[in-house]
């Protein structure tokens, strides 16, 4: 009983600490041009956070079903310290890059831990290639994909946007635009820890392992996810925005108003087709985007949230793969 305990307590702090460390992101560039300040923008970008969680659920529950498929189900005890190994990995990752102030994906680290905890317990052929073979196309979108939006975007502004609005309504579309961030990164971030209590679950009550699952039968959990993150994006994550939104470059409202419309556009075709994806990659990548060449960009800050997000994998698989080897052995 203690340790079905552990683990929930552990999603709940995994939540937590995805709307410390992932969810600033979407409120990097109002606060970063100042106009909001960050407890004003994390109290707006909380709201829609949750509202995002809500309604992507009911409209598309896929990305929950993809993190759901992931967890081997086929014995009780073992699937709990999977989830408990690829939790605990992930935790331990991004608390570590917080306090340095870089911006992690929990996405990326829950799965590089759910893998390294199969690995340990030899569940090797659990490991799906479809699945992996989703989230290498959801890192080509995420870099690649987020990047020549960001620049097509950036040519449609200075045509039509950047000499031909004022800038009191461009500060009034960036209060819009970062709410639509924050919404789609709890459209997105949202499900993948819907999809981790769904099965924790069914692992505690033995039910009949599903292909899929109905978000109506789960909206309790739901809710709850909902209002953790809630209170994440309301209690922290000033350093993720001190990070992206000043550290990176100087950023004017036209840069910020094309990274959030890029990053708004990438996570919501990712979402609607199912692909699990990183606000933090998307969000980054669309801040280097959107400035001009001109512009001084702090190349060791990137170089440092690119390598984090490379040591993501290798590290969250080893951690996980010990986590569970522990486990296995004291059980």
């Amino acid at each position: 009983m203690i340790f079905y305990i552990s683990i929930f307590i552990l999603i709940i702090f995994l939540i937590y600490t995805n709307a410390l460390t992932d969810a600033p992101n979407a409120i990097s560039t109002v606060v970063g041009t100042k106009v909001l300040k960050f407890k004003d923008a994390a109290f707006i970008s909380a709201i829609f956070n949750l509202i995002g969680i809500i309604v992507m659920s009911i409209l598309n529950f896929s990305v929950a079903d993809f993190i759901f498929s992931m967890i081997d189900m086929s014995n009780k005890i073992q699937g709990l310290s999977i989830i408990f190994s690829a939790i605990l990995s992930t935790i331990v990752f991004s608390n570590v890059a917080l306090l340095f102030g870089i911006p992690t994906s929990e996405t990326h680290s829950l799965i590089a831990g759910i893998t390294g905890a199969l690995i340990a317990c030899k569940k090797i052929d659990a490991i799906s290639i479809k699945e992996w073979e989703q989230i290498i196309i959801g890192l080509v979108i995420s870099i690649i994909g987020t990047y020549i939006v960001t620049k097509m975007i950036n040519i449609v502004s200075k045509k039509y946007i950047k000499n031909n609005i004022s800038d009191s309504i461009k500060r009034k579309l960036q209060i819009l635009s970062s709410a639509g961030v924050s919404f789609m990164h709890g459209a997105q971030d949202g499900q993948k820890f819907i999809g981790v209590i769904i099965a924790y679950q069914m692992l505690i009550r033995n039910e009949a392992i599903v292909q899929s699952v109905s978000p109506e039968n789960y909206f309790w959990v739901i809710v709850l996810v909902s209002v953790v993150m809630f209170v994440g994006v309301a209690t922290g994550g000033r350093k993720i925005v001190e990070t992206l939104g000043n550290d990176i470059t100087e950023l004017n409202y036209d840069d910020a108003l094309v990274s959030d419309f890029s990053s708004i556009l990438i996570l919501l075709i990712s979402s609607l087709n199912g692909i699990p994806i990183s606000t933090s990659h998307v969000k980054t990548v669309s801040i280097f985007g959107a400035v001009d060449k001109d512009k001084k960009v702090n190349f060791g800050k990137v170089s440092d949230i690119f390598k984090a997000w490379i040591y993501t994998f290798p590290i969250c698989i080893l951690i996980a793969y010990v986590c569970m080897k522990g486990l296995m052995f004291i059980m």
